[in-house]
């Protein structure tokens, strides 16, 4: 096998790692589907973007099958072709999905070098056991003008985290649960009558004072992407540039 090599194994029915292998530097990012929550926060935080056109940020190197373009049943996929292994989407999710592992040891060189930073966050465990995080503070509401229970209720469901419920012709929403993700408010595009608004004001409490990686984050976090524009490649996004550069490596781009 030629160096350096990208892979993806199955490791178990519901593990795949993702590996990029050098010469002397191996690093795996680890996913386990059956910890996703589908919250769409590894979509968001990763450095690398292509825009077409004049569009607002469209793919990233990981997201859902339809997002990426890549048949699975996963819920969770990764582009092994565009995937920078910096740890992003690990050191924000939720559900305790992802795992980078370098060298076989678990740790992220981007919160070391302190460009992004430790934050504080609320655990709480899901009733079927599972334990999950949140780590932004704000608000949401929902507005539903939708008559038909089933819909109602399949719009419910749709919460990974059951934190909506169903009462009457109305969904409220249990603050203690809810982790402010992008779920809910993705799915809503898919119900003519029912409208959500998630404010993600900011993250929990940090420690440090990084720098422009961590400012690109919380713009694409706190709801403000589509300020990013005209991103054509890997080589012209400033973000991913900064990330290839604290990681201590130059990526070129092939025309």
């Amino acid at each position: 096998m030629s160096l350096p090599a990208k892979k993806t194994n199955k490791t178990s029915e519901t593990i795949t790692e993702y590996e990029y292998r050098m010469l002397n530097h191996d690093m795996v990012l680890k996913y386990d589907d059956s910890k996703c929550v589908e919250c769409g926060f590894c979509h968001r935080v990763c450095p690398v973007t292509v825009s077409i056109y004049d569009e607002v940020l469209k793919r990233t190197a990981i997201g859902t099958p339809e997002e990426m373009k890549i048949p699975s049943d996963q819920k969770t996929v990764v582009d092994t072709d565009k995937c920078i292994w910096c740890g992003c989407c690990t050191w924000i999710c939720p559900g305790y999905t992802l795992e980078l592992l370098i060298n076989g040891e678990n740790k992220l060189l981007l919160v070391e070098n302190g460009s992004l930073p430790e934050f504080e966050e609320e655990i709480r465990t899901l009733d079927n056991g599972q334990k999950v995080r949140k780590v932004v503070e704000g608000s949401i509401t929902i507005t539903c003008n939708e008559k038909d229970d089933k819909l109602i209720e399949a719009f419910v469901a749709e919460c990974a985290v059951d934190a909506m419920k169903k009462e009457g012709k109305s969904i409220t929403v249990d603050k203690d649960k809810c982790i402010l993700c992008f779920k809910c408010s993705d799915a809503a595009k898919r119900y003519d009558k029912i409208d959500v608004r998630v404010y993600r004001d900011r993250f929990k409490k940090v420690k440090g004072e990084p720098g422009s990686v961590w400012n690109g984050i919380m713009l694409r976090v706190l709801g403000k992407e589509g300020k990013i524009k005209g991103i054509k490649s890997k080589s012209q996004n400033k973000l991913a540039d900064s990330v290839l550069r604290l990681l201590g490596r130059v990526e070129t781009e092939e025309e």
